[in-house]
């Protein structure tokens, strides 16, 4: 069984220590992430608690989440459809029949 990692990381100025089964490099790579997030929202909106600040972070980040959920699902669903794309191709015969067929087109009077 793999250990959990411990780490002390600061977020807006106040230290956490996490446990995690990530590598402590990764750890700290969330919290510095975190952290400027939370800058950016102080920063632009200086007169806020920090519990607000955290929510706020925490919405921003929600958001930021979903919306790569669903750019990851708009991906997944453009590979499958090369991918039934592909499966129709013609392939040469006696040629790799896992490979597409590629054809040399050239154009009237140029030599290549």
């Amino acid at each position: 069984m793999v250990d959990k990692v411990k780490a002390v990381v600061r977020i807006a100025g106040r230290e956490y220590t996490i446990r995690a089964f990530d590598t402590e490099e990764y750890i700290h790579r969330v919290a510095i992430y975190v952290n400027r997030k939370m800058e950016e929202i102080t920063n632009a909106q200086p007169g806020l608690s920090t519990a607000m600040a955290a929510i706020l972070t925490a919405i921003n980040l929600g958001d930021e989440v979903l919306k790569l959920k669903d750019e990851v699902e708009s991906l997944r669903s453009q590979v499958n459809e090369l991918k039934e794309a592909y499966g129709k191709v013609t392939v040469i015969p006696g040629g790799d029949s896992s490979a597409p067929a590629i054809y040399d087109v050239s154009r009237k009077g140029k030599r290549q």
